[in-house]
């Protein structure tokens, strides 16, 4: 169950670097009506800070394994550590590594939470903005 938990989360810093040159090459659709703007600049500082953990996280977790001088499989490819093991370093970044995670948990739920809000009690667009348009053929 490690090995998948290992190569999940190298899967997701991919996933996420993707995500980020898409987010870079598309604008994002116009919300309708539009929120007030604390509500924009909030929006904005919650996927700053979920894509900083969802791209620190899986780095985290590499770096604790090198620093626990483990090797790891990555489809089949053995991945020996790369730097000199250190049980001190290792627990420390472990404790960042899980923290971070936890924050991560609380950022999702609070980030479907407002999603949730916006649909049901501000009855903007927002949620259905992640539905591709089929209409569009650009």
């Amino acid at each position: 169950m490690k090995e998948t938990h290992y190569n999940v989360g190298v899967f997701v810093w991919f996933l996420m670097i993707i995500r980020l040159i898409i987010k870079h090459k598309y604008h994002d659709p116009a919300i309708i009506p539009p929120p007030p703007a604390w509500q924009m600049m909030a929006a904005k500082i919650m996927h700053i800070l979920l894509y900083i953990s969802f791209l620190a996280l899986p780095l985290l977790g590499i770096a604790i394994m090198a620093y626990g001088g483990k090797d790891w499989s990555f489809l089949s490819i053995n991945i020996a550590p790369f730097v000199t093991p250190d049980g001190e370093t290792k627990s420390l970044i472990k404790d960042i590594h899980e923290t971070l995670a936890n924050v991560g948990y609380f950022l999702i739920a609070a980030h479907a939470g407002a999603a949730l809000f916006h649909h049901y009690v501000q009855k903007d667009n927002t949620l259905l903005r992640i539905i591709p348009d089929c209409n569009d053929k650009k």
